[in-house]
């Protein structure tokens, strides 16, 4: 299985920045570059409650990721198998058909996307959440142009000299954001002066295809549920509920009386 140095040193701050903003309470997250696999094992041992889908561009990282999760006894119960998606891509086909998230994080991987596949990053961000889903961010920014840290402006030298795309401007990364859909809601800042950024998808009340296939499907098994436990109804309505004048026996129409000419 593949590892990643940096990862006993980072897990810490970036869980406790995770669950500040409530991923731990997310019911399904989608992981975006899960590497070798070890912060979403880390996550779902941490955390009752999600349930996660990892990807990665990588299929050595899908494999490593699968075996660590099965080496936990996590995979196919809490940790569902690997799926490969290139975030540059304009459409995620593997993850597209999925019921939206309620999350969605990343963990270094900004600062390696060519700067043309931010705009592709955001945007299959905020078709694959639904609205008030959040997207957790872990890597470091720009902000007014300024690096947060000496050592930072070195890495992003390193990282362009190796073909990456470097550090990022969060207002690159707003504006890419907002045209998705999402607003960024909050900056924590972190060891080794990195930061972990929160967008939260806003709620325009526009119901996604696969959303609205969820919703009706888990609507129908109330519906059922609840037609199990319910007495019958009655084939019309009660005399009780009727206000207005009532018939007079005797009346035109009635028994005892004159009929009327629907009754010929």
């Amino acid at each position: 299985m593949q590892s990643s140095p940096a990862f006993s040193r980072n897990i810490e701050p970036i869980a406790d920045a995770m669950a500040a903003q409530g991923f731990d309470r997310c019911e399904f997250l989608l992981e975006l570059g899960c590497g070798p696999g070890e912060h979403v094992v880390e996550f779902a041992k941490r955390w009752e409650e999600p349930f996660f889908q990892p990807t990665d561009c990588s299929r050595a990282a899908i494999t490593s990721t699968d075996l660590r999760a099965r080496e936990a006894g996590l995979r196919a119960t809490r940790i569902c198998p690997a799926r490969i998606v290139d975030v540059a891509e304009d459409e995620w086909p593997q993850v597209e058909g999925d019921p939206p998230y309620d999350g969605i994080y990343s963990i270094n991987v900004v600062h390696i996307m060519a700067k043309t596949a931010i705009p592709s990053f955001f945007a299959g961000c905020g078709r694959n959440l639904r609205p008030g889903g959040l997207l957790g961010l872990y890597d470091t920014w720009t902000f007014d142009g300024e690096f947060v840290g000496p050592n930072n402006q070195r890495f992003d030298q390193s990282l362009r000299s190796q073909g990456y795309g470097g550090v990022s401007s969060i207002e690159e990364c707003d504006q890419a954001a907002s045209k998705a859909g999402l607003e960024r809601i909050d900056v924590s800042y972190l060891p080794a002066n990195n930061q972990f950024v929160t967008y939260r998808k806003i709620d325009d009340g526009d119901i996604t295809p696969a959303s609205l296939e969820f919703r009706e499907a888990v609507m129908r098994a109330d519906l059922q549920e609840e037609d199990a436990r319910a007495p019958p109804l009655p084939m019309g309505p009660s005399p009780d509920d009727y206000t207005g004048e009532l018939p007079v026996a005797g009346a035109e129409g009635f028994a005892d009386g004159v009929g009327g000419e629907d009754d010929l």
